[in-house]
């Protein structure tokens, strides 16, 4: 209540008892198995088979997973999560350094010497944060390039690695991150050969008597001849910098007026003192090579790697020597890559300025044909002569060109290489149910916001090679049967396939009625399985368990018609489906009907479609209220819906405000769906009702924290069986 103090209008703004309840998607489809790459156990959001192929891979021959997708998109799918699992006995690819592990995030062979890591110091303030450092993840197979600037190894901060990398939103999609404890007060060592730090030169801000004083400096006045007693100490000079050199007795302050990015020369204004302008004049710093200059390029690890070592030519004699740290850094990279590209075709080399706050240095990584965390020396050359290492600052610190993952060396600081591998063969029975604690397998899909189907087609994997038979290494009971509890917890819809044996009306009769324990009002079993072109085998048809199929066609039915229609009948048709492993008679359908499995029709005109919508306690003899597909998908749309939408009553007032308001707002929403078409009844009162008064929420309720919502609806159920009675009639009847 406000205060009134003067005379006039007052604006008062009253909450609204208004809370939409928004309706929840009913047709996101879970796919849980085999995919021949990707990351593993983490359930991925797609859109679109296109998806599908960029995150897993495509199609493979031995995922059955990968086709199923592309049927759901095909039959009408728009939105999926897919959880990997890996090959059974399958192992990850690692590499330890500095005090932490990468670990490759998709396990198989694969990563072995593919999955490269690149550390470096470039443009961080180790001072304020000893222990920051960029990490560079490279995939060699695909060129996938992965950049993570400004790392620590500090647990309190933001930056700590594992924070950053291991995000699964923003961080790798390619490796994980852990560190050591206690963590490393010191970050990794870069990889390559990391020169000495190059002395620099006194670049002024302003230009001032004062200021213009001698020092230690990266070049020289004018012409100037380098020599092995005279190392290049270099500045990355930028335009309009001031210099001085020592050696200048009149202390002049030169101007950088102009760099050459190819040669490297750099062109300073004339010499002037105090607050003087500078001429417009300028002289040209070089340098020249008084000799020929050359190194030794070799490796320490692995111990023999022919042809190297290798003399490398860098300076000419009598040649131009760049007088900027970029320039020397091209002149080098040009240098060795010509000598490696004749001595070692498929090398490279690239030559960078390493920079911090504190220092700068040459920084080489030389990348070897299937030695990527070879560890490159440089040297003094093996034929004599002058050497260019020495006048390049370039030191002996050197590590391995890149942390590899999977190579199993031990060379420079990269203390373990871990090799991944393929495992045994497919994903077994637990490894598609996982371990709930580690959200594997199933269990991934606990980190989803949410799903309404579940498909899991190696529950019922054939045998590699016969169609017919189960592979041995499953048991789709065990499957199903966590899956069926997963999917009561979390509201979602089982879709059950028939396993590869039970391929006749007799054999799916003693499946549905003695062999399958998930009778459950949230799945539905189908039958015969399918057969669509395969691909990859010229097209030829494959039989595939249908829950692929089945799954778009839910998603197709519920986008057109509604979840409350029936995901069956002349429009819920297959595509892409060319035959089944049986075609059923009428007569061999009413025996698998009343039972509660589903079957698939193919009929003239309309092809193959879905004639059957009941639940697994769909069964005549069991009576149940939940027997059929549509009326239980619909009380689980009301429910999540219901759930999510009555969220803001938690810790309101518990009296017949709140009360009113909660019927207020339910009945707004089950309104809505009744006007869709979604209940039965001619009438808002004959298709659904909403209680919540002192009737259903009574004093004890109250003093216990609880308000009791009951909400009621009339579900349209299929017209399964339509009976048109004809009777012949005579003329007089008719009059």
């Amino acid at each position: 209540m406000g205060t009134y103090t003067y005379p006039g209008v007052y604006i008062q703004e009253i909450e609204s008892p208004v809370h939409t309840i928004a309706s929840v998607a009913t047709s996101i489809t879970a796919f849980v198995g085999y995919t021949q790459s990707g990351i593993d156990n983490r359930a991925e959001h797609l859109y679109s088979f296109a998806d599908y192929e960029r995150v897993f891979g495509g199609l493979a021959s031995d995922s059955e997973l990968s086709y199923a997708v592309q049927q759901f998109f095909q039959n009408g799918g728009s939105e999926a999560y897919v959880v990997r699992v890996p090959k059974h006995g399958a192992s990850y690819a690692s590499s330890t350094f500095g005090g932490i592990t990468l670990t490759v995030l998709s396990s198989g062979t694969w990563a072995n010497g593919n999955l490269v890591a690149d550390i470096s110091y470039d443009n961080l303030d180790q001072t304020t944060v000893p222990t920051a450092f960029n990490l560079t993840i490279t995939n060699l197979v695909d060129g996938t390039v992965e950049q993570f600037p400004g790392l620590s190894l500090n647990p309190a901060r933001k930056d700590f690695a594992p924070t950053v990398v291991n995000d699964p939103d923003s961080g790798s999609q390619l490796v994980s991150v852990k560190v050591q404890s206690p963590a490393p007060t010191s970050p990794p060592a870069r990889t390559g050969l990391v020169g000495n730090a190059i002395t620099v030169a006194s670049t002024l801000g302003s230009a001032s008597k004062k200021l213009a004083v001698t020092g230690t400096f990266a070049v020289v006045k004018n012409s100037a001849t380098a020599t092995a007693s005279n190392p290049l100490n270099l500045q990355a000079l930028r335009v309009g910098q001031f210099l001085t050199f020592n050696g200048d007795t009149t202390n002049g302050v030169y101007t950088v007026t102009k760099l050459d990015a190819t040669s490297g020369a750099v062109t300073l204004g004339a010499p002037f003192t105090g607050d003087d302008n500078p001429a417009a004049t300028g002289n040209i710093l070089q340098s020249t090579a008084n000799g020929s200059y050359s190194l030794s390029l070799g490796v320490s690890s692995p111990a023999t790697l022919s042809p190297l070592p290798i003399d490398v030519t860098v300076f000419a004699d009598g040649s131009t020597i760049p007088q900027s740290l970029m320039g020397i850094a091209q002149a080098l990279a040009r240098a060795l890559n010509t000598a490696l590209q004749s001595k070692l075709p498929g090398s490279a080399a690239t030559v960078s300025v390493a920079t911090t706050t504190t220092d700068s240095r040459l920084r080489v990584v030389v990348m070897l044909p299937e030695n990527p965390d070879a560890v490159i020396t440089i040297g003094a050359p093996t034929g004599g002569g002058n050497n260019a290492s020495t006048l390049l600052g370039l030191g002996t610190t050197a590590n391995v060109a890149q942390y590899s993952l999977g190579t199993g060396h031990v060379f420079g600081s990269q203390t373990a290489s871990v090799e991944g591998g393929d495992g045994t063969g497919l994903p077994q029975t637990g490894d598609l149910i996982g371990d709930e604690l580690a959200f594997t397998g199933i269990y991934a899909l606990e980190k989803v916001d949410l799903f309404n189907l579940l498909s899991i087609p190696d529950a019922t994997r054939a045998n590699p090679g016969d169609p017919s038979s189960l592979d041995s290494n499953i048991d789709p009971n065990a499957i199903y049967s966590a899956a069926i509890s997963f999917c009561d917890a979390r509201r979602a819809f089982l879709l059950v396939d028939p396993p590869p044996n039970v391929n006749t009306p007799a054999a799916a009769v003693d499946w549905i009625s003695t062999q399958l324990n998930v009778q459950d009002r949230n799945a539905a079993a189908f039958f015969p399985r399918l057969r669509l072109p395969d691909p990859l085998n010229d097209y030829q048809l494959r039989t595939f368990a249908p829950s692929g199929v089945t799954s778009g066609v839910y998603a197709r039915t519920d986008a057109s018609r509604g979840v409350w229609k029936a995901p069956a009948g002349i429009d819920a048709q297959l595509m892409g489906v060319q035959s089944m492993v049986y075609k059923l008679t009428d007569a061999e359908n009413g025996t698998l009907n009343p039972l509660g499995l589903n079957c698939f029709r193919n009929f003239p005109v309309y092809g193959s479609v879905l004639w059957g919508a009941r639940t697994t306690v769909g069964a005549d003899a069991r009576a149940d209220e939940w027997k059929y597909v549509p009326v239980r998908r619909l009380a689980l749309f009301l429910e999540e819906s219901l759930f999510r939408g009555t969220q803001w009553v938690v810790f309101e007032p518990n009296d017949e405000p709140l009360w009113a308001s909660i019927r207020l707002n339910v009945e707004g929403f089950m309104n809505t769906l009744f006007r869709r078409g979604a209940f039965q009844g001619l009438t808002p009162q004959e298709a659904y009702f909403v209680k919540c008064d002192s009737t259903t929420t009574t004093q004890t309720d109250i003093d216990s924290g609880v308000v009791n919502i009951l909400v009621g609806f009339a579900p349209l159920k299929p017209a399964e069986f339509v009976v048109i009675q004809i009777q012949q009639m005579n003329s007089q009847s008719a009059s």
